[in-house]
């Protein structure tokens, strides 16, 4: 990637990979990073839809290219990884946004179902994570990685035993890499969304998201830029003693009991 054009932000010539990064939270998490400064590798399933999402970046000055990955296929995680550090000088963020669920009662989920959701939501993150920290211990970079689980982990979702447990599995490995990188300088942590109404979900209705809503403290739903300041917050230089940390995003919504 050329030299930085995004100004002398705090993140001002970092890059960093946002999986997951075409819609939604990944895509606004990239854009504060943009702000700041970073350059942002957009990865996404599509194609067309990557390079809209790195055009739309490019017209608000934030340097970015994009790399197309399936991260349900494992052989793709590592295509992916291997793709962006031949291309980049020098990796400093990895945002493992990228997840999905399908819901269902886990008597019924399919050995299919339940790879395509592992795959995506922890074993693909745990890959991409091995390549970044590698390459940040080898060139002395004292890099971020920054994991995205969901509030399903504190508090399960129904019909979702699969994805909430995959997100639990992101939340120990978070602790686990923070505590054997931070010799390195390498800070691991964790965001954990609640209710966010930006988030792309089939699942989900009006009705649904009042229901959330109504459940909050704060009385709204969850932003994509609520998400997204508390990932540029562990990727900021003033926040590298943080680490191993699963920061709650969610309102006020798993804090207290309700009838």
């Amino acid at each position: 990637m050329g030299d930085d054009t995004n100004g002398l932000g705090r993140l001002a010539r970092k890059t960093a990979l946002v999986t997951g990064s075409t819609r939604g939270i990944g895509r606004t998490i990239a854009e504060w990073l943009g702000r700041e400064g970073a350059n942002i590798i957009v990865s996404g399933r599509q194609q067309e839809v990557v390079e809209a999402s790195v055009t739309t970046l490019r017209e608000h000055g934030i340097t970015s290219f994009g790399a197309t990955a399936d991260l349900a296929r494992l052989d793709e995680a590592h295509r992916l990884a291997e793709e962006v550090l031949m291309r980049v000088e020098q990796l400093d963020i990895l945002v493992n946004n990228a997840g999905m669920s399908i819901r269902g009662h886990f008597w019924e989920v399919t050995d299919a179902e339940w790879e395509a959701q592992v795959n995506i939501n922890f074993r693909s993150p745990f890959v991409l994570a091995q390549h970044a920290a590698r390459h940040m211990i080898k060139r002395g970079v004292r890099g971020r990685i920054v994991n995205v689980s969901t509030i399903g982990v504190h508090a399960c979702h129904p019909d979702a035993a699969v994805y909430d447990s995959a997100k639990g599995a992101v939340e120990t490995m978070t602790r686990n890499m923070g505590y054997e990188l931070a010799p390195y300088g390498i800070s691991v942590n964790c965001v954990v969304p609640g209710a966010i109404a930006d988030r792309p979900d089939a699942t989900e209705t009006p009705e649904s998201w009042e229901v959330a809503r109504q459940n909050i403290p704060f009385g709204r739903l969850g932003r994509a830029e609520d998400i997204a300041a508390a990932v540029r917050f562990f990727c900021l230089p003033e926040t590298e003693f943080t680490t191993g940390q699963a920061l709650i995003i969610d309102g006020g919504h798993i804090s207290y009991l309700h009838e």
